[in-house]
């Protein structure tokens, strides 16, 4: 009796750097920036749209938004209780797998894990926030719902590689 195994390539992660250089984060070797055309297109009905967006042709993506918003780490974790119960009321069909806030290489950062609907689909998102010089920054880590199975650690591994180049005050 023959048994076939589903082949599947190791996903390669290479350390970047992202927003003029503030931060540093693993991406899937192969992620290239997105094109303002690409960006323009994907987000002309959006009121606000990510700083930079690396993604594989659109299989998945993820999206860094470095917004005016003022933070510190003391305010983290009302943000994460502010963007869950923000997400659960925009969201009502949503399947949460964790949300709350991790020490990750010495910083505050909140974190929501959920699946939504999505222009008729599901999507997997792993969004994860913190401060960079007194200003919100929010990483979304997106893919279709099927998916999920083969980038859900990937999306962690990305998470936890987060770091940021400021001065430690």
């Amino acid at each position: 009796m023959l048994s076939l195994m589903a082949f599947r390539s190791e996903i390669e992660l290479i350390k970047k750097r992202v927003l003029s250089e503030r931060v540093e984060i693993l991406i899937p070797k192969g992620f290239e920036v997105m094109s303002e055309q690409q960006m323009d297109f994907n987000y002309a009905k959006a009121t606000s749209r990510p700083s930079v967006i690396y993604t594989n042709s659109n299989e998945a993506s993820i999206a860094f938004s470095y917004t005016e918003t003022s933070a510190d780490q003391d305010m983290i974790q009302m943000y994460a209780d502010n963007f869950y119960k923000t997400y659960t009321k925009q969201y009502k069909g949503a399947k949460w797998f964790s949300n709350g806030v991790k020490e990750i290489n010495g910083r505050k950062v909140g974190y929501l894990e959920l699946m939504k609907p999505e222009l008729g689909h599901e999507v997997y998102n792993l969004v994860f926030f913190t401060d960079v010089e007194d200003k919100l920054l929010l990483c979304t880590f997106t893919c279709a719902d099927r998916q999920k199975p083969e980038w859900e650690t990937i999306a962690k591994q990305i998470m936890g590689s987060f770091r940021t180049n400021e001065p430690q005050r």
